[in-house]
């Protein structure tokens, strides 16, 4: 995952880049926090939506992907046949369609329409998934205490720093007492954390794409659980990524 994720990052700093040398005068400049609008607009093709999601429009690419990152949370929250399991920002479905055959209900969530009619192509035949669309701020259409995994994986990294949080605590909301919650993001404190940055760093400040990575320390991902009121939480930060995760009490 960690390679691809920094061809994420790269794929974004080269077309971007180029973008900004001839910039389209008829598209507004939309805000990072404008979460749905970027996001529909870079999913409008089933090519773009896996380009931006993992850095590849190859199919091949997203199954192996997917598998990784569902043997990252076997690993660290479990994956149980009894569970109902929740993802924050499922884009066409990477990890959904690894993860959906292991728990009870599998629900990905997304602000693009457009990634999710992709997903539902790809889990096609699937019986026990459920599909969402959310605001990009928070999960208001999931009933508290309803689920017993949430995950979110190279999302945090397109968000902006409360808006990390304010899923960190939805996550919380939405959690049966002893659910587990997982999250990730390019570790700025890695070494290709830090090459993510200092390429991104060589945008002018006009001209960064509001989709653009920006990394987390293990620190900032470490507090936001713990202020949440997450228990037993615990890090891995000894690759170019930081991931977390707890449970709650």
């Amino acid at each position: 995952m960690v390679e691809s994720v920094w061809n994420h990052a790269e794929q974004h700093t080269e077309v971007e880049m180029n973008k900004s040398v001839n910039p389209s005068e008829s598209s507004p400049r939309l805000e990072r926090s404008d979460y749905k609008a970027v996001w529909t607009n870079l999913s409008e093709t089933v090519a773009g939506a896996k380009m931006h999601v993992i850095g590849t429009d190859r199919e091949e690419d997203l199954v192996v992907s997917g598998a990784q990152t569902y043997e990252w949370l076997r690993k660290t929250v479990g994956i149980r046949p009894e569970d109902v399991v929740l993802e924050i920002g499922c884009g066409v479905g990477r990890v959904g369609k690894e993860l959906a055959p292991h728990c009870r209900r599998w629900i990905g969530c997304d602000v693009s329409p457009h990634m999710l009619r992709f997903a539902a192509e790809r889990l096609r035949g699937l019986s026990n998934v459920e599909l969402k669309e959310i605001n990009g701020y928070n999960l208001q259409t999931i009933l508290s205490d309803s689920i017993d995994v949430v995950y979110c994986t190279i999302v945090f990294m397109h968000l902006e720093s409360w808006d990390r949080y304010s899923y960190v605590l939805e996550a919380m909301r939405v959690l049966r007492r002893g659910g587990r919650f997982y999250v990730d993001n390019a570790n700025l404190c890695s070494e290709g954390g830090w090459k993510v940055f200092e390429v991104h760093r060589t945008f002018p400040p006009r001209q960064r794409p509001p989709h653009i990575t920006e990394c987390s320390t293990p620190q900032e991902i470490e507090t936001y659980l713990r202020r949440a009121g997450l228990h037993d939480v615990r890090l891995r930060a000894d690759d170019d990524f930081v991931r977390a995760w707890g449970r709650k009490p």
